[in-house]
């Protein structure tokens, strides 16, 4: 491919005066130009503040949001044109970079001053890009990205192919793409071959491209590696020959700190909001003017949304605990923010406008939204869950939604697993029907268990046990030796996740009605997850299950699966007293529980998902490996969080849009890994139609 061009610069500015300013943003220069006011009035949207160059923190400095104290209380109030959110982390202590051991990679504002190299587009089941323009994968296993020559860094700089290449070196050096839970480089040889273009092999040529672009364009991939500030470690792999070179080079970039966050000298972002100053416990934003999104060349774009359009700030807060928030909340200092474990704040709240952030009836949650939350582990190395009949003899006696529907505004958050597949409900929807079909094919077919209470099936649970050789002289289960069966399920403390103990609680009563005698025992969550699990002492026990938004269904399934050996085949010493066999019994064909057993080897299944192959290829095997989790049941996939997420919002200031039958983009194209579906922080990445001020639209 040619490398794209650069476009001209503005004709209001010589290239010579703009070497001169380079630092600055247009922002800035209009205001040093014209003075603040005719600034503010040229741009919407401008807060009124200093015309320094480089913006250091202000005593007690508003920024729209009222002045903040140590405790991250504020004196003012949210005003609507500038979106007060929550952050963990203060700016004075922010000292950026995602590989050191100090840094906190978490907090939220990479998401606000970095844009990803591209996100999911959930309409078309396909990745979009941001960063990346475009990209081809040739028949040798050879890549070509294509950057997008409408990006700048903050501080005027052009984003070019040489800031990619720079970040994906360190990658390779830290042997962790974007520091990314830990996936590791799926690519060597990278070579920029021209001012937007750059080349790199794949390691496996035959690679899933789903997989790929998963881990290494959109999860936490955002661009953060200006060339001229990291540059220097991406040399250091280029040069490291030996591997004491690389472990030296890898403590130096992990020892590397960047300075203060909002000196756009030192770290400068790239996305629609610009780190202009930073206070004790605040953090201010501006829309950066000259940002281009990518979202215009999207088919309900009617022409190029521009930072310039934004007519409102963003300030993120510091409240380092709950009641703090709710505080803020009440006097309506923030806009957004985790909403009170209390009903009665909750509900007081309401009155005040306050409600989930993307504040959706019901009947507009679709399966999609969701993201994978709690379960339980089965063990299938003991004497009596070892059995898969047993399994399913649970499944059949225990419904999933009773067990989330106590939580207050249940319909809002959570989700029950309907269909145990092993991939939940935001994989199965883009494979299986889409939002207006699901389910459909296959899946459709696999069996349903309880789903609600109506759906208990006493029956095929008793013929289930008898078929494992259990017996019910009375009112309570002997297994095949002739002992009354007792079920230990080790569930969290009500401290660490009070909803895996209450639905462990509901739980037992079922199987204890049905005469399977269940002890639940709440446990502190690293004997939980340390002591207990690898003891093999249980039969149930309480775990996270996090899917991770539109990942392929390969990392869904390689999550739910708990086998004894890794992909690669390599035993788990960890695992051997609980998971399953690799080797499993499976009735064939798919739909038919009473079919013929057949042997498959699950991490063998596993791996055919890791290659390309066509979408119908892909929907017949995701489907059969559904179907093997449905009737091996290592897990029970109890419910999912997502939809609207846990953060609410003040909507007599802010206003959202539904899906509008998937013409909202906050619901179309996700940005994996934000982790609630509070959007309002990166909707001004995609134009203020669908999130703006109340009123103002």
């Amino acid at each position: 491919m040619d490398s794209q061009s650069s476009a001209e610069s503005d004709k209001w500015i010589s290239d010579g005066e703009w070497e001169d300013v380079s630092s600055q943003t247009r922002r800035r220069l209009l205001r040093n130009a014209f003075g603040a006011t005719a600034g503010a009035a040229a741009l919407a949207g401008c807060s009124q503040g200093g015309d320094e160059d480089t913006p250091t923190p202000l005593e007690n400095e508003g920024g729209g949001g009222g002045s903040t104290t140590t405790d991250g209380e504020s004196s003012g109030q949210s005003s609507g044109t500038t979106l007060n959110h929550i952050i963990s982390l203060a700016p004075t202590n922010a000292r950026f970079n995602p590989y050191g051991n100090a840094a906190n990679f978490s907090f939220r504002w990479y998401w606000a001053m970095f844009d990803q190299l591209a996100v999911h587009d959930k309409v078309s089941n396909k990745t979009k890009g941001m960063v990346v323009k475009d990209w081809e994968y040739a028949d040798n296993g050879q890549v070509t990205w294509n950057i997008r020559d409408t990006y700048t860094w903050h501080n005027g700089d052009d984003l070019t192919a040489e800031d990619v290449t720079t970040q994906l070196k360190i990658g390779q050096l830290m042997q962790t793409v974007h520091k990314g839970y830990g996936a590791q480089p799926l690519y060597e040889n990278v070579e920029q071959t021209g001012k937007y273009e750059l080349t790199f092999d794949l390691v496996e040529p035959g690679i899933s491209r789903e997989i790929f672009e998963f881990g290494h364009m959109k999860r936490r991939a955002w661009l953060w590696a200006h060339r001229d500030i990291w540059g220097q470690y991406a040399e250091m792999f280029d040069d490291a020959t030996t591997e004491s070179e690389r472990t030296s080079a890898q403590q130096e970039m992990m020892q590397a700190i960047q300075q203060d966050v909002w000196d756009n000298a030192n770290v400068p972002g790239n996305s629609v909001w610009e780190f202009v100053s930073g206070e004790e416990n605040v953090a201010h934003f501006e829309p950066y003017d000259d940002y281009v999104s990518p979202f215009s060349d999207a088919e309900w774009s009617s022409g190029e949304i521009t930072g310039d359009m934004i007519d409102y700030n963003l300030d993120w807060h510091r409240y380092p605990n709950q009641q703090q928030r709710t505080k803020a909340m009440q006097e309506g200092v923030i806009d957004v923010s985790y909403p009170p474990e209390s009903q009665s704040a909750r509900d007081q709240l309401k009155e005040n406008g306050w409600g989930p952030a993307d504040s959706l009836s019901e009947d507009q949650i679709t399966p999609q939204m969701r993201s994978g939350a709690m379960g339980v582990l089965l063990n299938c190395q003991s004497d009596i869950t070892g059995d898969p009949r047993v399994r399913k003899a649970i499944h059949h006696i225990v419904p999933r939604k009773p067990l989330v529907e106590w939580v207050p505004d249940y319909g809002t958050y959570w989700v029950e697993d309907r269909i145990p597949s092993g991939i939940g409900q935001d994989k199965e929807v883009p494979w299986f029907g889409g939002n207006s079909n699901w389910p459909s094919g296959d899946l459709a077919s696999l069996e349903r268990y309880a789903h609600t209470e109506s759906d208990v099936d006493e029956q095929r649970a008793t013929e289930l046990l008898e078929a494992a050789g259990f017996t019910k002289p009375g009112n309570r289960w002997k297994d095949p030796n002739g002992e009354n069966v007792t079920l230990r399920f080790y569930t969290a403390t009500s401290d660490e996740e009070p909803m895996a103990l209450r639905f462990a609680q509901i739980a037992k009563t079922y199987l204890d009605d049905f005469g399977l005698q269940t002890e639940v025992t709440a446990q502190e969550a690293t004997i939980r997850a340390g002591k207990t699990l690898e003891s093999g002492d249980w039969e149930l026990l309480f775990d996270n299950w996090g899917g991770a938004k539109s990942g392929p269904p390969f990392l869904g399934f390689s999550n739910s699966f708990r086998v004894q050996e890794s992909l690669s085949g390599q035993p788990l010493p960890t695992n051997d007293n609980w998971a399953m066999d690799r080797v499993v019994e499976v009735p064939y064909p798919i739909g038919d529980p009473s079919g013929d057993l057949q042997e498959v080897d699950v991490i063998d299944k596993l791996n055919e998902l890791r290659t390309q192959m066509s979408d119908e290829e892909r929907r017949q095997k995701v489907a059969e490996v559904s179907w093997i989790f449905n009737q091996s049941l290592p897990m029970m996939l109890i419910n999912e969080e997502g939809g609207t997420g846990g953060y609410w919002l003040n909507h007599d200031n802010w206003e959202t849009k539904p899906p509008n039958n998937n013409r909202n983009p906050a619901y179309r194209y996700e940005i994996v890994e934000i982790g609630q579906y509070s959007y309002c922080q990166y909707m001004a990445k995609m134009g203020t139609e669908y999130f703006h001020s109340a009123g103002g639209q």
